[in-house]
């Protein structure tokens, strides 16, 4: 009886070692650069090897980046065996010598495919070639993976993923696994035993507002990161001169809070001080490695002080937890303004924009206010009730989900997809959103972001992101789980100096819209 039991035990751990990620990988969040944000598919080996160069001789090697990823466009075709050929006119000297060159300098390589029949650029996927690469990846000594979406046989990601990680495992040597299937089919809810990181969003475009989107989905799978698997809302876009530096620097503490992977997305050979700067802070970056692993959040939300403030509209979670008048609206039928109960503003297009994919936001009511910028029109609605758009009456663009997901709202062309449809509840005053019956709500524009390090301390992100002006803001030691009575240590992490020991809370001198304050608080004997 005892060997029966032990033989089923046996086969019992051989199954489930055979359908888990079993690579040892990924303790802290991966650390390195990728080609695609700013070259796409203009790559080859003479730049790979520059960049190389350029990660040793500016210390981001120093400072932790280790991985040299090659995006989609470095293969070409596959032999008449079926493996896998790089792409003659970039990759003269082959793979596997890029790979030695790699190595040497002691950083890792990493290569791109495709859980599909194609990649997204139409290079080969590893669809049913799952093993032959996995196996050629492993004689060429590659370090890393990131696996694609495109150009599927129609089978959902839960069922291809797996098919190579188990290829991965099945060669014995570690290769990290980084899945890119672009948040559709939430793999932060079943990828923790298939992936070293998955990602939580789609691609990441160079301006603020595709940057918060992008973080703001990623928060609400917080809780299924760890060591071993890391939610990735994408690379950074740092150095690539679609926001302002001080917007980059919030990109990267949101990101390193966040224990979302740093990959840089730059040309790393002709980068700014400051692009320099920001992406080696040793202590910001500390944050993002800390070996407890626990993603930082959002745990707390305060509204702007200051007079005429623009607020972004998202499309958030009805029970979250905040003022309920942000996401109670009432619609005038007279001048079609849509008007929120919380402070009286109206749902406007910013800047009055006439084009598609422009920002909405509440802003000071001025419809047919002769003076106003385009007279008010961008703060007038018309309600379509057979199909339940919101049209503007400034560019006849209906209100719509950003990239049809959110959370964020835009103005796009019209069509009858269900993230352009919004039904009124007059019970409670909100309007939802009949894709995913989530809230029309106006953000509070002061945000507390924070999360546990290993030593005790809390790491902590103050947040303006309000559109105008700057201000302090306050995180309450109830905020962070210590108590009120407790005095703690509070440290600036970006300007890496001391600020003092105080009790009950901290407030920061003022933050510049779109800006943040980094600290850590550590509580004192």
């Amino acid at each position: 009886m005892m060997m029966v039991t032990s033989i089923f035990l046996f086969l019992l751990l051989l199954f489930k070692s055979s359908f888990q990620l079993n690579n040892g990988l990924g303790r802290t969040p991966q650390m390195g650069w990728n080609s695609w944000n700013h070259f796409p598919c203009n790559i080859n080996e003479n730049l790979i090897r520059q960049v190389t160069d350029s990660i040793i001789s500016t210390g981001l090697a120093a400072v932790g980046y280790e991985y040299v990823n090659l995006d989609d466009c470095w293969q070409i075709s596959r032999d008449a065996q079926g493996i896998i050929q790089a792409d003659p006119n970039g990759f003269p000297s082959g793979i596997p010598a890029l790979v030695d060159y790699v190595h040497s300098k002691k950083l890792k390589l990493g290569l791109y495919s495709d859980a599909g029949f194609a990649t997204c650029d139409n290079r080969p996927g590893s669809l049913h070639y799952e093993v032959k690469d996995a196996n050629t990846y492993a004689s060429w000594n590659i370090d890393y993976l990131k696996y694609d979406n495109c150009n599927s046989d129609g089978t959902m990601p839960i069922e291809r993923y797996p098919t190579m990680r188990d290829a991965l495992n099945a060669t014995g040597r570690p290769i990290f696994y980084s899945l890119c299937e672009w948040g559709i089919d939430e793999p932060a809810l079943w990828a923790s035993d298939v992936g070293n990181s998955w990602r939580t969003t789609e691609d990441i475009q160079n301006y603020w507002l595709s940057m918060l989107n992008n973080i703001d989905i990623n928060n609400e799978y917080a809780n299924k990161a760890g060591p071993g698997g890391w939610n990735d809302p994408d690379m950074l876009q740092i150095g690539n001169n679609g926001m302002t530096d001080g917007e980059y620097m919030t990109h990267f503490g949101l990101w390193s809070i966040s224990k979302a992977p740093l990959l840089i997305g730059c040309d790393v050979r002709n980068m700014s001080s400051t692009t320099l700067s920001i992406l080696s802070n040793p202590e910001v970056i500390a944050v993002n490695q800390d070996p407890l692993g626990v993603q930082g959040r959002k745990v707390a939300f305060s509204s702007s002080r200051l007079p005429n403030t623009t607020t972004n509209v998202v499309n958030t979670d009805c029970s979250i937890n905040i003022d309920p008048k942000r996401r109670q609206w009432v619609y005038n039928h007279d001048d079609g303004s849509i008007r929120s109960l919380f402070n009286g503003q109206c749902l406007s297009i910013q800047d009055c924009n006439p084009g598609g994919g422009a920002n909405i936001v509440v802003s000071d009511c001025r419809v047919n206010d002769p003076q106003a910028p385009c007279q008010g029109r961008n703060q007038q609605w018309i309600l379509s009730q057979f199909v339940e758009n919101l049209v503007s009456r400034l560019n006849i663009l209906c209100l719509a989900l950003f990239h049809h997901k959110g959370p964020h709202l835009v103005a796009d062309g019209c069509d009858i997809q269900s993230d352009q449809a919004w039904i009124f509840h007059l019970s409670d005053g909100t309007i939802r959103n009949k894709y995913d019956g989530k809230c029309l709500t106006a953000e509070a524009e002061l945000e507390v972001w924070a999360g546990p390090l290993v030593d005790g301390s809390q790491a902590v992100l103050l947040l303006n992101r309000g559109n105008i002006g700057s201000e302090p803001i306050t995180v309450q030691w109830s905020d962070i789980n210590f108590p009120a009575n407790k005095s703690a240590l509070v440290r600036d992490l970006v300007n890496r100096k001391d600020l003092g020991t105080f009790t009950g809370s901290y407030t920061s001198p003022n933050i510049t819209r779109h800006e943040i304050m980094m600290l850590k608080v550590t509580p004192t004997a």
